[in-house]
């Protein structure tokens, strides 16, 4: 009784016009996905501000990744049946920040196979979560933290409708210390979650610039020609460009100042990269990313 009051809840929302107003974009003949805004989870997008995305697979769809809440997570459905109405075959979480799996209860009460990475644990379940404490608590009624069902810590091929699938495994720490990205040889697709990000400053906080520099030269020896990340609304060969040049810059540019005995004290000082002053969330991130990769580097250089 109590999940079909939250249902209908959910559904009144959407129906009044006060939920988040999701439109699917065509990426690729296969590939629709949801773009979200530019800046950290708040009581302004709710936690939209997150890529997902949806793949044609014939005979139903496949997720890669369910969003920030439930709500969000039956919008998108709903919103992907009126371009096609078929089942969701599976659902893909790229990495443990919840903006990218929180939607998973309601793929959950549907019965979709779910599979993350390896290093999700009840920990990840703890209540509240970051994006509850972030946004209206409207938006997120009904949502509930729910694992995936299978866990991978090795790459493999699937095949699921008529897609064959590379989940490919980052087991080295590089956005976080396990992050899974879905190839999709046929299609020229590749959904990389927060392992790309362009429009925006990344986080380095849960991961580690050296390993995120390896991961990024595996996913260009990939022959794809449409590239999803997990923020930003670049799809194109030139989307792995931002952050590609912004990690190689911060990890050359403090290298630099530490071999010339700057401190941690004066880093962020002296490594500025001004040149992405004018993006999304650079004085957030920026200052934060820069110790992070001192914290890192000090042990080479030691």
């Amino acid at each position: 009784m109590q999940k079909s009051l939250l249902l209908l809840c959910v559904s009144c929302m959407i129906l009044w016009g006060q939920g988040y107003g999701l439109t699917p974009k065509q990426v690729a003949p296969k590939l629709y996905c949801f773009f979200g805004d530019l800046e950290v989870p708040n009581t302004k997008n709710n936690g939209n501000m997150v890529n997902t995305c949806y793949i044609d697979a014939g005979e139903g769809w496949i997720v890669f990744d369910s969003g920030p809440t439930y709500l969000y997570a039956k919008e998108a459905f709903d919103a992907m049946q009126g371009i096609k109405s078929q089942p969701v075959l599976a659902l893909f979480n790229s990495h443990v920040h919840d903006d990218h799996w929180l939607g998973n209860g309601f793929y959950h009460d549907k019965g979709v196979i779910i599979y993350g990475p390896a290093n999700f644990s009840a920990d990840h379940l703890a209540i509240p979560t970051r994006i509850e404490e972030a946004i209206q608590p409207t938006f997120y009624q009904g949502t509930v933290p729910v694992a995936p069902d299978y866990l991978i810590s090795a790459p493999r091929t699937l095949t699921i409708g008529h897609i064959k699938l590379q989940l490919l495994t980052f087991s080295d720490p590089a956005h976080t210390s396990n992050d899974l990205v879905l190839f999709i040889p046929s299609e020229g697709v590749l959904l990389a979650g927060d392992l790309i990000f362009n429009d925006r400053l990344p986080s380095l906080r849960d991961g580690s610039l050296k390993g995120w520099l390896k991961a990024l030269e595996r996913l260009k020896r990939l022959s794809w020609h449409v590239v999803v990340g997990g923020h930003g609304y670049k799809t194109g060969r030139d989307a792995m460009h931002f952050i590609d040049t912004y990690l190689h810059r911060l990890y050359r540019q403090v290298k630099e100042a530490m071999e010339e005995d700057v401190e941690m004290g004066e880093i962020t000082k002296r490594v500025r990269l001004s040149e992405y002053r004018t993006m999304a969330l650079y004085d957030l991130l920026h200052g934060k990313n820069v110790i992070k990769a001192y914290e890192e580097l000090e042990w080479e250089i030691e």
